[in-house]
């Protein structure tokens, strides 16, 4: 049984966004290094466009690869030269959540979620709210550079908050006591 061209470039298509998303959606500086080997699974109410352009999926659209595990009401990714530049995450809000190498996960949830792979870097708007190992950072817009870790913020009209729970003192040795 031969498969309609239209319907294997549609596939191919498929298999290339969903590619470019596991290396365009993970955080490096908090991912689990084997997660990008992993099979990536998406799902959407609806999806259209094509490699060349824009890419736009709608309605509860679930993306997971290992650990990573995106939720999002919208994901529209941005191609030139068959290459991702951007992807932009929208929900009510966006979550991506990932277990970091080393132990502890991280997650992210912003009404907007911003990866711009030409300038490295990911940009979380509007009721932003980061979650690692207990500590919680929230506020109106945060920065992080995908090339160095740093991460800067704003409260907008109102302030950036932080929690920080400290960490437990190693035990003493018997050479301490």
């Amino acid at each position: 049984m031969s498969v309609p061209k239209s319907a294997l470039n549609s596939r191919l298509t498929t298999a290339a966004t969903v590619g470019c998303l596991s290396l365009a959606l993970s955080l490096p500086a908090f991912a689990l290094k084997g997660d990008r080997n992993q099979p990536m699974d998406l799902t959407a109410q609806s999806w259209n466009g094509s490699m060349q352009g824009k890419q736009i999926y709608k309605g509860n659209v679930r993306i997971s690869q290992g650990s990573l595990k995106i939720e999002a009401n919208t994901a529209t990714v941005l191609h030139t030269k068959g290459q991702v530049q951007s992807a932009m995450l929208e929900g009510a809000p966006a979550i991506v959540s990932q277990s970091r190498d080393g132990g502890g996960m991280v997650r992210a949830q912003a009404q907007r979620i911003e990866y711009d792979l030409t300038a490295n870097k990911v940009v979380l708007i509007g009721g932003v709210r980061i979650e690692e190992d207990g500590n919680t950072t929230s506020g109106e817009r945060f920065e992080y550079s995908l090339d160095t870790g740093a991460i800067s913020g704003n409260g907008g009209t109102g302030q950036v908050s932080m929690r920080l729970i400290p960490k437990a003192p190693p035990p003493k040795t018997d050479q301490q006591k």
